[in-house]
C-alpha cells in the first residue's frame, strides 16, 4: 500500500482548523424509585460540572437525548433523599437505561463535589459482553474494563504495556502474544481474540505490540466467547472501545520522551464540521520512534485515525473510521535473549547480558496496516434498534529474521534464515437488531444477528535457509544474510480464502428484578480453501469445511441492588489451522468449554467495583505432531488441556485513592499423554499465580492541588517455559512501578518509573530453551499534555 504521509497529514490539518474536540452524541433514559420502589417525582437528575440537567416526572422516568459521548458523573438528587452518585459512559448511538434507587434522608440534602483531578479508575457498563447495554453487575460473564485514565497515568501505549493492568493477563514477549488464564493468545492460531467496538478483524499484525492511540478504552471479556464473537482465545476476547468524533471542539496534543531515545508525539482533534453539528470529525495523528536496551532493536511507528459521523437524527447516525498504522523496524519479531545450558540440564538465566539478541543487524521489518469501519444506528423506537457494520482491514508485512537451531554449544549458535513477505486481508459484515419486549410478567431483551466474514491472505511467501553460527559474545554477522543461492529447506508460496457465515439469537429474560437469566445461541460455517501459487509450494493445498453450534447460558441473581452472584457456561470452537491431507487431515474442530461461578459487587457508595469468579475450561482436539514411518508429517487431534482458576479484581476510587487490584490463581495441564507432553504436565507461559496492584493517591490541599502519587506492584510466579521440557522453568518476579503527575489548567506533566529495583526477569517463552523474552530494566517516561479546549 503506497501513501504520501505527509499528504494524509496535512489535509487532516486542513480539516481540523475549524475545529477541535469532544464525544458522539447518544441518549439516555431512566427511572428513579425510593426504596419502597416507589417513583420519585420531581428529582434532579443532572451530568456534574456541565449543564445537562432534567426532572423526573410523575413516574419517575428521566430521559436525556443528543449527550456527547463520553464518561460522566451523574447525580440524582431530591429533598428528603440521599443523593445518589454514578459514573458511566455514553456511547454514541447506544440508548442506556438506568433504574436507581434513593434512599430516604432526616439531613439537609448537601452538593456532591468532585475535585476535577479526582477522576475515576471505574467503568460500570458495557455492551460489548452481551451487545446490550447492561451493568456489569448484570452482566453473566467476569469482564474487566480499563479506562483511558489509567492509560494516561500508566503511560501505557500498548496493549503489551497495559496488559499487566488486567487480573490474571500478562505480555508473553514483546510481540502480539499474551497469557489469559493460562491460555495462549496469538493471532496465527487465533485471529479474532483482538476486536474493535465489538467487531472482529485486529488491525495489527502478531509480530507487533498493539497502539493504543486512538483507544479510549479496553475491555477484557474472560473465557470463550464464542456465543456473539465466533473464534476466539479460549482465555479471553480483548476489546478495544476506539475514540468517536464529539459534538464540542476540543483540541489536544501531547509529547513523550523516555529511556532509550525513546520519543513519542500525538495529536487528537475533534468537533463538527458543520454549522448544524449534524456532520463530525475525529482527527489522530501519532508518531513514536525508540530504540531498545537489546542491540539493534530500532522501532518506528506512524499512526493516523480520521472519522467522521453524520447525526441524521437522534434516532440515527452513520460513523466511517479509517486507521493507517506504519511500522518500520530492525528487529521487528522479539526473539529474546539467550538461556544457558548447565551440563546437569538445569538453566542459568543470569549467565548472558541482557543486550544479546539472537537476530542480525541486517534484519528488518516493515508493515503496513490499514482499516476503514462503517457503523450505522438507527432507533426505531424506545423498544427495537438495529446496528449494522461494515469493517475492512489489510495487512501487509516484508519481513526478514534470523532464528535459533539447536542447542548452544561453547557459548555458540546455529541460526535459521526467514524470509517472509504476506498480503492479508479481512472483510467482515455484522448487523444485529435487539428488541425490548415482555411475555406476561417476564422482561426479554433480545438480539438477534448475522455475520459474514472473509479473511486471508492473497500472498504468502516464505523461505527458511539454513544461516552462520555465530560466537554469542563475539558474533560475526559479515555473512548475513545468507545468498539468493542458498537453497531453500522449507518454502511456501500459496494463497488462502476463508467464508465464515454465522448467525445468532440471544435471550436476556428478567424474572423481576432481582433474577435474569441470559441464554444464546450461534451457528457458524467455515468453507476454506489454500491454494499453492507456484512450484515453490510443494503442498497439496489445504481445505476446511466445518459447522457447529455454539450455546451460552447465564444466570443473575441480585441479592441487594449492589451486589450480584452469577453463573454461566460458555463455549466456542476455532477451525484447525491445519487439515492438510498429508498431515492426516481433515481433523475435528478446537473446542473451548467453560463453567464459571462469580460474584460482583459495588462498594464504598458503588465507587470500588469487585468481581470475584471460580472457572474450569477444557480445550479439546489440540493437534501435536504423531509420525509414523509411512509418514513423518502426520498429525493428531488430542484430548486437549484443562485450566482451572480463581480470580479477584477492584477497581475505583475510594475518596483521594484510585485504585486497581487483582489476583488470579490458574491451574492450566494437559489431560493425555502424547507427543504433545505427558498427562499432569504444565501448559506453557501458564504461571500458577499472578498479583497486581495499582494504587494513585491526588491531593486536594489548596499548596499541591492537582498533584497525583501512584505506585504499583506486578507479582507473576515460575511458569513452564516449553511443554516439551518440564524443567525449563522462568523464575517469578517481582516488579514496582511509580508515577507522578501535576495538572494545572489545561497541562499535564506525568514522569513514570518502571520496574524500580531493576529486576530481571523473563516474561515468557516461545519455541524453545535457547532463549527467553526478557523484561524491561529500569526506564522512565517524561509526558506532557496540553487540551487547548
Amino acid at each position: 500500500m503506497k501513501i504520501n504521509i505527509f499528504n494524509i497529514i496535512w489535509l487532516l490539518i486542513l480539516i481540523s482548523s475549524k475545529s477541535f474536540s469532544q464525544p458522539n452524541p447518544g441518549s439516555l433514559k431512566g427511572r428513579i424509585l425510593s426504596a419502597e420502589e416507589e417513583p420519585v417525582a420531581g428529582a434532579t437528575v443532572q451530568f456534574q460540572n456541565t449543564i445537562i440537567s432534567t426532572k423526573t416526572d410523575a413516574n419517575g422516568d428521566f430521559r436525556f437525548s443528543a449527550i456527547p459521548a463520553g464518561t460522566y458523573v451523574l447525580i440524582v438528587s431530591n429533598i428528603g433523599y440521599i443523593a445518589h452518585k454514578q459514573n458511566l459512559i455514553i456511547t454514541s448511538g447506544k440508548n442506556p437505561f438506568l433504574n436507581l434507587q434513593l434512599s430516604e434522608s432526616k439531613q439537609e440534602l448537601r452538593e456532591v463535589n468532585i475535585s476535577s483531578n479526582r477522576k475515576s479508575y471505574q467503568v460500570k457498563p458495557s455492551s460489548t459482553a452481551t451487545r446490550m447495554d447492561l451493568p456489569l453487575l448484570e452482566t453473566p460473564q467476569s469482564v474487566q474494563i480499563v479506562s483511558s485514565e489509567v492509560m494516561h497515568d500508566r503511560q501505557a501505549y500498548t496493549l503489551n504495556e497495559l496488559a499487566s493492568t488486567f487480573t490474571g493477563m500478562k505480555a508473553n514477549n514483546g510481540n502480539g502474544s499474551f497469557s489469559m488464564r493460562g491460555f495462549t493468545a496469538y493471532s496465527p492460531t487465533d485471529a479474532s481474540f483482538l476486536l474493535y467496538n465489538g467487531i472482529r478483524g485486529n488491525l495489527f499484525l502478531w509480530s507487533q505490540q498493539p497502539l493504543l492511540y486512538n483507544v479510549a478504552s479496553v475491555e477484557l471479556l474472560r473465557g470463550p466467547s464464542g456465543a456473539l464473537f465466533s473464534e476466539g482465545a479460549p482465555g479471553g476476547v480483548i476489546n478495544f472501545i476506539t475514540k468517536k468524533p464529539l459534538l464540542s471542539e476540543q483540541y489536544n496534543v501531547e509529547l513523550s520522551l523516555g529511556s532509550w531515545n525513546f520519543r513519542r508525539a500525538s495529536v487528537d482533534l475533534t468537533g463538527p464540521l458543520t454549522k448544524n453539528k449534524k456532520l463530525l470529525y475525529r482527527a489522530i495523528i501519532g508518531y513514536d520512534r525508540s530504540k531498545s536496551f537489546r542491540n539493534d532493536q530500532d522501532k518506528e511507528n506512524i499512526f493516523l485515525a480520521p472519522s467522521l459521523t453524520y447525526l441524521f437524527s437522534e434516532n440515527t447516525n452513520l460513523n466511517l473510521e479509517l486507521n493507517y498504522a506504519h511500522q518500520k523496524a530492525v528487529h521487528q519479531y522479539d526473539n529474546g535473549t539467550f538461556i544457558r545450558t548447565r551440563p546437569d540440564g538445569s538453566f542459568d538465566f543470569n549467565y548472558y547480558p541482557d543486550n544479546l539478541t539472537i537476530q542480525s543487524p541486517t534484519d528488518y521489518g516493515k508493515t503496513n496496516n490499514s482499516s476503514a469501519t462503517l457503523t450505522f444506528n438507527h432507533r426505531f423506537n424506545d423498544r427495537l434498534k438495529l446496528t449494522m457494520v461494515q469493517r475492512a482491514v489489510r495487512n501487509t508485512l516484508d519481513f526478514t529474521d534470523h532464528i535459533p537451531v539447536g542447542k548452544i554449544k561453547n557459548d555458540s549458535i546455529s541460526r535459521a534464515y526467514q524470509d517472509w513477505q504476506t498480503d492479508r486481508f479481512s472483510l467482515q459484515t455484522t448487523a444485529y437488531s435487539s428488541y425490548d419486549t415482555k411475555t406476561g410478567p417476564l422482561k426479554h431483551q433480545i438480539i438477534v444477528g448475522t455475520d459474514y466474514n472473509r479473511y486471508g491472505w492473497t500472498k504468502n511467501d516464505y523461505q527458511y535457509k539454513p544461516s552462520t553460527r555465530i560466537s554469542i559474545f563475539n558474533p560475526d554477522y559479515s555473512h548475513d544474510p545468507p545468498a539468493a543461492t542458498v537453497p531453500a529447506e522449507e518454502s511456501d508460496d500459496n494463497k488462502r480464502v476463508t467464508n465464515l457465515t454465522g448467525f445468532y439469537i440471544q435471550d436476556q429474560i428478567s424474572f423481576g428484578k432481582q433474577l435474569k437469566a441470559l441464554f444464546s445461541i450461534r451457528h457458524d460455517h467455515y468453507d476454506a480453501k489454500e491454494t499453492p501459487l507456484s512450484a515453490r509450494d510443494n503442498k497439496q493445498g489445504d481445505q476446511l469445511q466445518a459447522s457447529g453450534w455454539i450455546p451460552r447460558v447465564g444466570l443473575v441473581y441480585l441479592p441487594l441492588a449492589q451486589l450480584s452472584v452469577y453463573g454461566t457456561y460458555l463455549r466456542s470452537f476455532n477451525p484447525q489451522t491445519s487439515n492438510n491431507v498429508l498431515s492426516g487431515g481433515p481433523f475435528p474442530t478446537r473446542k473451548a468449554t467453560q463453567y464459571e461461578l462469580g460474584s460482583k459487587a459495588d462498594f464504598f457508595n458503588q465507587q470500588l467495583s469487585t468481581t470475584v469468579s471460580v472457572y474450569e475450561i477444557k480445550y479439546a482436539n489440540i493437534l501435536t505432531s504423531a509420525p509414523t514411518e509411512e509418514n513423518s508429517h502426520r498429525q493428531a487431534a488430542i484430548d486437549g488441556t484443562r485450566s482451572r482458576g480463581v480470580e479477584f479484581s477492584a477497581t475505583g476510587t475510594i475518596q483521594n485513592f484510585n485504585i486497581i487490584a487483582g489476583y488470579a490463581y490458574n491451574e492450566h495441564v494437559i489431560l493425555s499423554t502424547s507427543a504433545f507432553g505427558k498427562k499432569g504436565d504444565r501448559f506453557a507461559n501458564a504461571p500458577k499465580h499472578i498479583a497486581n496492584l495499582w494504587v494513585k493517591y491526588n491531593l486536594d490541599c489548596s499548596s499541591v492541588k492537582g498533584l497525583g502519587i501512584a505506585s504499583g506492584v506486578r507479582y507473576v510466579s515460575d511458569q513452564v517455559g516449553l511443554i516439551s521440557n518440564q524443567n525449563f522453568i522462568l523464575p517469578a518476579y517481582t516488579v514496582l512501578d511509580a508515577a507522578l503527575n501535576y495538572q494545572t489548567g489545561r497541562y499535564n506533566i506525568q514522569f513514570n518509573a518502571y520496574n524500580l529495583t531493576n529486576k530481571r526477569y523473563f516474561t515468557g517463552s516461545r519455541s524453545s530453551t535457547v532463549t527467553a523474552g526478557l523484561g524491561d530494566p529500569f526506564n522512565y517516561r517524561i509526558g506532557l499534555s496540553y487540551q487547548i479546549r
